[in-house]
């Protein structure tokens, strides 16, 4: 298939962004490949978003805007992997903004990737709400490099690997067989899990910065406690050690030490007013954690930070979150 004729589907979820659309349709519709179908898929937005929607799609024939009731954004995705009709599909959030070649680059690596690859992806920045840059990119020596399955499954589980469906590009009949989980957090790690069998030829993977995300307050400081976000991501942490006994054997340490740095995730931020016994959640993460004390001593790769924090909040949770509430107010954070 020639480069230059391949088009790209781009799913915008829009929700109440109008203080940042302008910026990112603008790097959308800046790319040096051309050949773009941009969705924007407005969530019930109530403040100023749709009419921006609509002005964009009135300049440029590639903007298609499509609405719906207030779903959340996975309903909103799914929206638009059921009506794109490119080759290719990508995703971009709407507060997020992009480099001018982002979509050449990724087209050009997974129209060079052996047959049977289904996704490639790139490297993004992260920058906090004053502007300031807070996670550089991993690597940004141009070269290509080529993740087998099982090593890009390690570095999710290992923290190391990038889960956004923001970075990648898929190919469209891949991709529509899938849909992201609705009423769900964590949706992008979620769906890779489900994806992971299937990405045998490996998932290229490019030292090129083409993504920036915009981090927003809640995501700085966590904002206000979020149970059901624990609880999907504690989910999705017992899928993926399944996945590493049943799939990658080799690295069931790492899919153990997963699932017990995300429970201490949980405990470290559960509000002290909620560690009690009938927050059933909470008390299966206690008694989790305390069924764990074996592998909390053994796991090489829990560092001894985290080692520490688990024995302790296995021994006297609510007396070690109050001590670390205490730590973390001195400490200004």
């Amino acid at each position: 298939m020639d480069t230059e004729q391949s088009k790209i589907s781009i799913i915008i979820p829009v929700y109440n962004k109008e203080a940042y659309l302008e910026r990112c349709l603008d790097s959308v519709l800046a790319q040096t490949h051309k050949s773009l179908e941009v969705l924007l898929i407005d969530d019930g937005s109530t403040d100023g978003s749709p009419a921006i929607c609509e002005k964009y799609a009135k300049k440029d024939p590639r903007i298609r805007v499509l609405t719906q009731e207030n779903a959340g954004a996975s309903a909103a995705r799914n929206a638009g992997i059921e009506a794109a009709g490119g080759d290719y599909i990508g995703f971009v959030d709407a507060d997020d903004w992009i480099e001018p070649g982002m979509y050449a680059a990724l087209l050009e690596g997974i129209q060079g990737a052996k047959p049977g690859t289904h996704l490639v992806q790139l490297m993004s920045r992260n920058y906090a709400p004053d502007g300031t840059l807070v996670v550089a990119p991993r690597r940004e020596d141009g070269k290509c490099e080529v993740l087998a399955q099982e090593a890009y499954f390690r570095e999710l589980i290992m923290h190391e690997g990038d889960s956004s469906f923001c970075t990648k590009l898929f190919d469209r009949d891949f991709l529509q067989k899938f849909r992201f989980a609705e009423g769900k957090k964590n949706e992008d790690f979620e769906l890779l899990l489900r994806m992971m069998p299937e990405l045998k030829a490996g998932i290229p993977t490019l030292g090129v910065v083409g993504y920036n995300i915009r981090l927003s307050e809640d995501s700085v400081t966590r904002g206000e406690y979020k149970q059901a976000l624990y609880e999907d991501m504690m989910y999705n942490a017992f899928t993926a050690c399944r996945i590493a006994r049943d799939y990658y054997p080799e690295y069931l340490d790492e899919g153990k030490r997963f699932r017990l740095v995300q429970a201490l995730d949980f405990l470290l931020h559960i509000p002290i007013e909620e560690m009690k016994y009938k927050n059933a959640f909470y008390m299966r993460i206690v008694r989790f954690v305390r069924s764990e004390r074996p592998e909390i001593k053994k796991n090489r790769y829990l560092n001894k930070k985290q080692r520490s924090y688990l024995k302790l909040l296995a021994f006297s949770p609510r007396g070690i979150r109050s001590i670390h509430r205490v730590t973390m107010k001195l400490r200004g954070k």
